[in-house]
């Protein structure tokens, strides 16, 4: 992990400024930048988090820790979203892992020294409520489409979701619990898509060939 005085990262200054109406104050005042390579952590479940964190670029997991030690991916972070902002209101007791899936840089805002200002920014805390009711809603539609779609539609939006350049590498036993299937018909319906020649197996992962066919059989579906 590396940190970057706004001052000194104008470089990122494209990345950032969609931001930058956050707050009824200058981000600037607050904010530096943080960048994750793949695979590190940006939060960990045993150390908690006294960081707001905005993902400017990048994407990234969030999993949760079960007692006999098991992880389960419970949402995949994306490009403008917020990491943190339960710990900034004080309702979660426990942090859960967040890991980079790729190279990740985000805006960041110590609570050490402006969480109070924050929480009193009634510009910030209008942007804040709208943003956790959208996120709710997109978690409620999504339990409504594992009720609802098959397995193969389901899957498609989550390889459009996750890939990365066109390659999609993660984890089947992961993706079974989070599009909650077994592990056997999740390998038989990434061999349909195989068959149907929409994606090709690669060493690192697969290979979108047909990304047309995969948006149709994901249709609106969001992961």
């Amino acid at each position: 992990m590396k940190k970057i005085s706004l001052s000194n990262a104008q470089h990122y200054k494209k990345l950032w400024q969609p931001v930058s109406n956050l707050t009824s104050f200058q981000i600037e005042e607050i904010a530096h930048i943080e960048t994750f390579e793949k695979g590190q952590h940006i939060i960990r479940h045993d150390e908690g988090t006294e960081t707001l964190f905005i993902l400017l670029q990048g994407k990234a997991k969030i999993y949760l820790l079960h007692e006999d030690g098991k992880q389960l991916i419970v949402h995949f972070v994306q490009k403008g979203e917020l990491i943190g902002e339960l710990s900034l209101l004080g309702v979660e007791e426990r942090t859960k892992d967040v890991v980079a899936q790729i190279d990740c840089i985000c805006l960041a805002i110590p609570l050490a020294d402006y969480k109070e200002r924050l929480l009193t920014d009634i510009s910030f805390l209008q942007q804040l409520n709208v943003y956790l009711a959208k996120k709710m809603l997109n978690r409620t539609e999504r339990f409504g489409q594992g009720l609802n779609y098959p397995l193969l539609n389901r899957l498609a939006a989550f390889i459009l979701y996750t890939e990365n350049e066109g390659l999609y590498h993660e984890k089947h036993t992961e993706v079974a619990e989070y599009l909650s299937s077994s592990y056997r018909h999740l390998l038989h319906i990434f061999e349909q898509l195989r068959e149907k020649n929409i994606i090709i197996k690669e060493k690192r992962g697969y290979r979108i060939i047909d990304r047309t066919e995969l948006e149709r059989l994901a249709g609106e579906i969001k992961s």
